[in-house]
């Protein structure tokens, strides 16, 4: 899963200017982005344009006092009246005794295409709007401290089949010479020499060759 980079803040609903929008391009997350101290109607919106347009496999979220949050997507090629998909439903980031006990504040939530609307998962977008509001707290401030996006994880690839060799070597039906036995060798000195120091079984009589193969073929059995 390769980071999505963003590039810049296209458009923001309201920003303090000791904490703007363009603290969610900081790779560190140290400083938030927080909404206009004397903006009252407790919801925020910031638009961002990602370095290019890339399916979305998961987003990360810091939180800083909101309450809700909606994700959507689009694109950069799209008229302006177009609206936006929803890329995550509105979720619940505090609930209301904690936005009202203002505890709770910094948590992180991490989507993945599971939580994504169908209709988003596997297209490429290069634009990303976030709404967060904090309903509870009416004196709290609130916005995000970071924003993370990856891409899909990229699927593996099968690995190799074994070749029908590997699976069936194959099988050598040569069957071994059986060697011959030191007794065979001692008959045939022998009648060798009873038959007048013949060298070859071709030159062994008949008599003399009969006994050589029973000898043989008896030790050929198991």
């Amino acid at each position: 899963m390769a980071p999505i980079k963003i590039s810049y803040v296209v458009s923001f609903s309201s920003q303090d200017p000791k904490y703007p929008a363009e603290n969610l391009l900081s790779e560190d997350g140290v400083q938030p982005w927080l909404g206009c101290p004397k903006d009252h109607s407790r919801q925020l919106s910031v638009e961002l344009q990602l370095e290019r347009a890339s399916p979305i496999g998961s987003v990360d979220v810091g939180n800083y006092g909101c309450a809700f949050l909606q994700i959507e997507v689009g694109r950069s090629s799209w008229p302006c009246d177009q609206p936006y998909l929803t890329l995550v439903p509105t979720v619940t980031l505090m609930t209301p005794a904690d936005s009202k006990l203002d505890q709770n504040r910094c948590g992180v939530r991490m989507f993945k295409e599971a939580d994504f609307s169908e209709l988003a998962v596997g297209q490429k977008w290069d634009r990303v709007r976030l709404t967060c509001s904090q309903p509870f707290s009416p004196c709290s401030r609130f916005g995000l401290s970071f924003i993370r996006l990856r891409t899909p994880q990229e699927q593996e690839p099968d690995p190799p089949r074994p070749s029908l060799d590997a699976l069936f070597p194959p099988v050598s039906l040569t069957l071994p010479i059986p060697r011959r036995s030191r007794e065979e060798e001692q008959l045939r000195s022998c009648l060798g020499k009873l038959e007048g120091e013949a060298w070859s079984p071709a030159h062994l009589s008949r008599s003399a060759r009969m006994v050589l193969l029973a000898a043989r073929n008896q030790a050929l059995r198991p």
